[in-house]
């Protein structure tokens, strides 16, 4: 018999309605994904994704970029400082709309796992993709993925979990899956479609990052003293 998993301390970066945040949130209460939710971190104080954090009893803290008085560099210091400062290990950026500067990703983190809508290649240096129906696609970067695989008319998308790098959206991918397009898709019908993908996403690829690392996961004592 397998032992018992401890539970890897985990902070969930969001800034929209938080589906996928509510998913993972499920997963843990059924123990599916062995994730100790420590916070809940939006730049958006209007995201309705607060309310999902708040109502499972996670903690929440509100950090707005100003532009007028940060830099990018400041603002990834002090994201970085205070999940630090949470005990967190692992970082899941599930419809964060940010990209964090190199201060972040070198502030030691066990893992930075971004979820980004669309089928994202094998090597990160390519710009073409190969879909699981044989369609050759340009790959789709940035915040409008989905509305550009929309514009190209392909069959079909998907959603991607990857490991940050300082390259934008051309992270190792760590789970992947395909999600149809039809004909008569408006952005909207197709989100919903995909959002059911991104949870199947998510789910596999926090499994498979967390069987990578069997080294992250904190003992039960020291998270009562955390």
């Amino acid at each position: 018999m397998n032992p018992v998993r401890e539970a890897v301390p985990t902070a969930v970066l969001v800034s929209g309605n938080g589906t996928n945040l509510q998913s993972v949130i499920e997963d843990v209460r059924a123990g599916i994904v062995p994730l100790e939710l420590r916070l809940v971190v939006s730049n958006n104080p209007q995201a309705f994704a607060i309310e999902r954090a708040r109502r499972a009893g996670i903690a929440v803290e509100l950090m707005p970029f100003d532009r007028s008085a940060q830099t990018r560099s400041g603002y990834a210091r002090a994201l970085a400082d205070l999940l630090k400062a949470r005990g967190i290990r692992l970082v899941l950026l599930l419809g964060w709309m940010h990209v964090l500067a190199s201060e972040f990703l070198d502030a030691g983190f066990d893992g930075v796992l971004n979820l980004h809508p669309a089928y994202l290649p094998d090597d990160p240096s390519d710009d073409t993709v190969t879909l699981p129906d044989g369609t050759r696609s340009p790959v789709f970067r940035g915040a409008h993925a989905l509305r550009d695989a929309l514009a190209a008319k392909l069959p079909m998308t998907g959603a991607t979990l990857m490991q940050i790098t300082a390259a934008v959206d051309r992270g190792p991918v760590v789970a992947r899956r395909a999600c149809p397009l039809n004909a008569h898709d408006d952005e909207a019908a197709a989100l919903e479609r995909l959002h059911a993908v991104e949870r199947e996403v998510v789910r596999e690829g926090v499994q498979a990052w967390l069987a990578q690392h069997p080294e992250c996961s904190v003992p039960s004592e020291a998270r009562k003293n955390s």
